[in-house]
């Protein structure tokens, strides 16, 4: 086929232009963080902890934009539809990975319809009793459990719960858990006596700790936490124990690796700003900064063990 050269002319400014957006650089317009949750929690406080720092080194508006509803559900299947460009991110909690093992369908595959980008911060589940309870420690609950099983624990959400059945199944207990609309009225509860045993990230507990009216018993994190470096690891009487909060960044599927990349370098730069890590320790919580391949291995991991902790604890999926 003979082509003239203004039909030539006109290939090759076509290819130059298809050539020239695919390398243009991200970003090339505002980057919207999608959060899951109503305005003002933990999750908004990630967010927002590091949407200036980002705003700044990208040189574009970052916008935190709330999409609550049906336990994250709502933001999560937006974010998976929207344009896989890197302009358009999710940033969740451990609810992810929880919201396979209570939900018999959902509107999108939470493994291969979402691009791990990296965590954020991490905060690990604590065991919390009131300050006058007579547990001093987790050998104290697991005695109490061998003689009568009297104990019951409070939870202020699905992963709470999750980790309580983890105890459980560990431990061969069979506590119920008692749930509460929030983290407040659970400390609240807490606090005055009402119930005997609370599981919530130590994030949410610092502040009744500090005021001295509830004691931790143990953290589910392998080491101790940052925060309260006193509190025993529950995985010392409870081998195997591991219960962390989360909060992450991610993509719609398909979006470019090297976007994916510059993401997660530029966010592992801001994790290591002095102000952006104290505002993260203020939280109750730990800078993140995992790698995309090592954040997709948790993500798996964790839907593997939250699916079994589940069947264990004899959860329906609604």
């Amino acid at each position: 086929m003979n082509l003239s050269r203004r039909h030539l002319g006109t290939l090759f400014t076509a290819l130059a232009l298809a050539v020239g957006a695919h390398a243009q650089p991200f970003p090339g317009k505002p980057v919207r963080i999608v959060i899951p949750f109503a305005p003002g929690g933990s999750t908004d406080a990630n967010a927002r902890i590091i949407q200036d720092k980002l705003s700044t080194l990208w040189g574009q508006p970052v916008i935190v934009d709330a999409k609550p509803g049906a336990n994250t559900v709502i933001g999560t299947d937006l974010v998976a539809k929207s344009p896989a460009d890197g302009h358009t991110l999710l940033l969740t909690s451990t609810a992810m990975v929880v919201n396979p093992s209570m939900y018999n369908k959902l509107p999108y595959d939470t493994v291969n319809d979402l691009v791990p980008i990296t965590i954020v911060s991490v905060s690990p589940f604590a065991l919390v009793t009131p300050v006058d309870s007579p547990y001093k420690n987790v050998k104290d609950v697991l005695a109490t459990l061998k003689t009568a099983n009297t104990l019951s624990f409070g939870v202020s959400d699905s992963s709470a719960m999750l980790s309580g059945h983890l105890f459980n199944m560990l431990a061969k207990t069979e506590m119920p858990a008692i749930s509460y609309k929030g983290a407040g009225p659970l400390m609240i509860d807490l606090a005055g006596g009402h119930v005997p045993l609370g599981i919530a990230a130590v994030s949410s507990v610092q502040g009744q700790v500090k005021g001295g009216r509830v004691r931790i018993l143990g953290v589910g994190s392998t080491t101790p936490s940052s925060l309260f470096p006193q509190a025993p690891v529950i995985a010392n009487d409870l081998p195997g124990y591991e219960a962390i909060s989360w909060f992450g960044l991610l993509a719609p599927k398909g979006t470019p690796p090297d976007v994916v990349q510059k993401i997660y370098r530029d966010v592992a730069q801001v994790l290591k700003d002095p102000d952006v890590q104290q505002k993260i320790q203020g939280l109750g919580a730990d800078p993140g900064g995992l790698t995309p391949a090592d954040f997709q291995a948790r993500i798996k991991r964790e839907i593997d063990l939250w699916g079994r902790v589940a069947k264990a604890a004899k959860i329906q999926p609604e």
